[in-house]
């Protein structure tokens, strides 16, 4: 296991609404039987103390498990749609995770996670998201 840190560059947008962030967080990297795994506890203070774990299955298809005040496990595979119940402090949601792209490049344990993906209820869009993730061996 190797220690990390992963910046976080984030656009959302809502229909005019339009939101950017950049974060850093630290965590570790680990492999096992050729899947890559990043865990981290969640930059973002709203997310609470949420802990979050990144599975990169292959090059298009990515499993992220967060666990905490927010909760959900999301599998955001290029070109497919995949649903799942996200827990918050305020209730449950029911979503889909509408992947357009998604592109994982991690060599060793440094490279780049690109995840351009829509979120939708009832197969309305309630979000555009785009996340870059660099991640780099510390």
């Amino acid at each position: 296991m190797r220690k990390v840190e992963i910046e976080f560059v984030s656009e959302q947008q809502y229909h005019d609404d339009r939101d950017s962030s950049k974060l850093k967080a630290f965590g570790t990297f680990d492999e096992v039987d050729g899947i890559k795994i990043i865990s981290y506890t969640e930059p973002d203070e709203e997310m609470g103390k949420s802990e979050t774990v990144i599975e990169v299955i292959n090059n298009h298809f990515i499993k992220m498990s967060r666990k905490g005040l927010y909760e959900a496990v999301f599998l955001i595979e290029e070109g497919k749609t995949h649903s799942c119940i996200y827990k918050t402090p305020f209730g449950e949601m029911k979503m889909d995770i509408v992947a357009k792209r998604v592109n994982a490049h991690i060599p060793d344990c440094s490279g780049k996670i690109l995840l351009c993906y829509n979120i939708e209820n009832s197969s309305e869009i309630i979000g555009e998201n785009n996340l870059l993730m660099k991640i780099n061996e510390i």
